[in-house]
């Protein structure tokens, strides 16, 4: 597959494994920007049953505690996945 022609390459041409190389950086960031508007809006929904102009430290360490558990899972199944 040749993507050649694609703007902003040298000679207007992409080799396949910049092409791909590109692909899978932007597929990293959604993936990392989704996790953390999920982790964000669940743990928030968790910790914070009242919501004010500020956080308590309760809060704050509910927060801390839940999105550490979140990556702490995040991090075993990254590490299944790839062992695999």
């Amino acid at each position: 597959m040749s993507f050649g022609g694609l703007p902003g390459a040298p000679g207007g041409k992409m080799d396949d494994h910049a092409i791909m190389d590109q692909v899978k950086s932007q597929l990293q960031m959604q993936m990392v920007q989704e996790f953390y508007q999920t982790v964000r809006d669940k743990c928030f929904k968790a910790c914070l049953s009242n919501p004010g102009s500020s956080l308590s430290s309760n809060d704050q360490k509910c927060l801390n505690r839940c999105m550490d558990r979140y990556q702490d899972a995040t991090n075993v199944i990254t590490k299944v996945v790839l062992n695999q």
